[in-house]
């Protein structure tokens, strides 16, 4: 558990993990402080719980604060650390922060390119509904917690978020251990692809008693699962548990060295794709069907193995299953704002291209008739822009038609000719737009070009929701 009982301050206490934190700080009866620049409706919601919130550099000195809790994002503010340090207040790491919260349970970790929010989520609500009372950390608001992103439980199972971005992932010393892809994201922290996967692979944590479940179907992983057998010391208490498509098994070629190394301790389980249905075929229990109330296989992929860590723990899949047929979903994902005018308003978070591909491919399928998917996409940072322009581009080329909004530069300096302009070398006039990014002037234009039936997803990491909610205010 936490190492101080006075008072904590968590910098950037509006992001969606240190609000999560801040949260679970407030659980356990502690004041909390917290800096943001902006309010927000995740600040005010700690307001109200009783956390004192400031929004411009006040003197921290003026408040018995013993720790301050910070994340990579605030290490390039170096001024306002240097001035907490000057107050003689002790810095800790938002990761190592969340370790000391967790660490006396049995911990599950959701580590992965894409899909840790939801798979978080998923296992949280099985483990709620099963009655294990668990600490939850989810990098996002969930309607499971109230709005909330994190909780201190009475139980001894803490499930959580763990985020791969600066490397601090694999300071997390979990029991269970959960990988849902690979995918080359946060290269400006790993410089190189090799870097990004040796991580994953310690991650893993092969050489430790435990448990790893992870989708075999995607080809990141494959990357990585090919070459474990022969380089890995496997502890003899070490469980790999992999989801794959049936279909598809033949052609595996990495199952087999793992197989022989692991024996009785690899578990396949294969699954049918039936429409939106998964059918699962578990050859050492029962089958049953994975139904979401999202669309998307990405959604049936990170559900497998939320049910087999569950599984783990002794929860039964079917009834995993059941519980995860009413799956409440989290804020920023695929979540309905509302409806005007016969136009349905849908904000997500997707900002890497194959997060982008998803989400358009699921929302294209249930858009209604006669209607249109349109998008409204927000590039999030200039540097992931000019890393991944031409994939974000034909990612955004599935939807029907595409309005730009300015980089939201997430703090970082612009960079010289990385512009949302870049984007119409590789997306079509006729389906593109760009919009000035002053929503008085882009509503009106959003407004006359939306026509009942057509669905508007509101697509980034930055603030491009505020368009949606402007939409449906008018």
């Amino acid at each position: 558990m936490i190492q101080t009982k006075g008072p904590i301050l968590f910098l950037g206490i509006g992001g969606s993990g240190m609000s999560s934190l801040a949260h679970m700080t407030l659980d356990l009866g502690v004041q909390t402080y917290g800096y943001d620049k902006n309010k927000s409706e995740t600040t005010e919601a700690l307001e109200y719980r009783g956390a004192i919130i400031f929004h411009t550099l006040e003197s921290f000195s003026d408040y018995p604060i013993e720790l301050a809790v910070y994340s990579s994002a605030f290490q390039d503010k170096g001024f306002l650390l240097d001035r907490i340090r000057s107050a003689g207040i002790p810095l800790l790491h938002r990761s190592s922060y969340m370790h000391q919260l967790v660490e006396a349970k049995t911990s599950i970790s959701v580590a992965g390119s894409h899909g840790k929010t939801s798979t978080t989520t998923m296992l949280s609500q099985i483990l709620e509904e099963k009655n294990f009372d668990p600490t939850i950390m989810i990098g996002g608001e969930s309607g499971l917690l109230g709005k909330k992103g994190g909780k201190i439980g009475r139980g001894l199972v803490s499930v959580y978020e763990s985020d791969e971005s600066d490397g601090t992932f694999l300071n997390h010393k979990a029991h269970i251990r959960i990988l849902t892809n690979i995918d080359n994201d946060h290269l400006d922290y790993y410089k190189t692809l090799d870097a990004l996967q040796s991580s994953f692979v310690k991650y893993l944590n092969v050489e430790e008693e435990g448990h790893s479940v992870i989708c075999g179907e995607d080809i990141g992983i494959q990357e990585i699962l090919k070459g474990l057998s022969a380089s890995s010391n496997f502890h003899p208490n070490f469980e790999l548990w992999i989801s794959i498509d049936s279909r598809n098994r033949d052609s595996y070629d990495w199952i087999l060295p793992l197989q022989n190394v692991l024996k009785k301790k690899l578990h396949l389980v294969e699954y049918k794709i039936l429409e939106d249905t998964f059918l699962v075929e578990d050859s050492e229990t029962s089958t049953y069907t994975i139904e979401i109330p999202f669309p998307g296989w990405h959604y049936r992929s990170n559900a497998i193995l939320a049910i087999l860590a569950a599984k783990i723990l002794g929860v039964s899949e079917i009834d995993a299953a059941k519980i995860l047929s009413r799956y409440v979903g989290v804020k920023r994902r695929q979540e309905v704002l509302g409806e005007r005018r016969g136009v349905q308003v849908i904000d997500d978070y997707g900002h890497h291209p194959t997060e982008i591909e998803m989400v358009i491919r699921s929302l294209s399928q249930s858009v209604r008739d006669n209607g249109n998917l349109v998008v409204l996409f927000q590039p999030h940072r200039y540097s992931r822009t000019k890393l991944l322009l031409r994939e974000l581009a034909n990612s955004l080329a599935n939807a029907r038609f595409v309005f730009l909004l300015p980089i939201y530069s997430a703090g970082e300096e612009p960079i010289p000719n990385v512009t949302t302009e870049s984007f119409l070398d590789f997306l079509s006039s006729e389906s593109t737009r760009i919009l000035s990014g002053r929503i008085v002037e882009d509503i009106p234009i959003l407004t006359k070009f939306l026509k009942p039936n057509d669905t508007l997803l509101c697509l980034g990491a930055g603030n491009v929701r505020d368009w949606g909610l402007a939409f449906l205010n008018l």
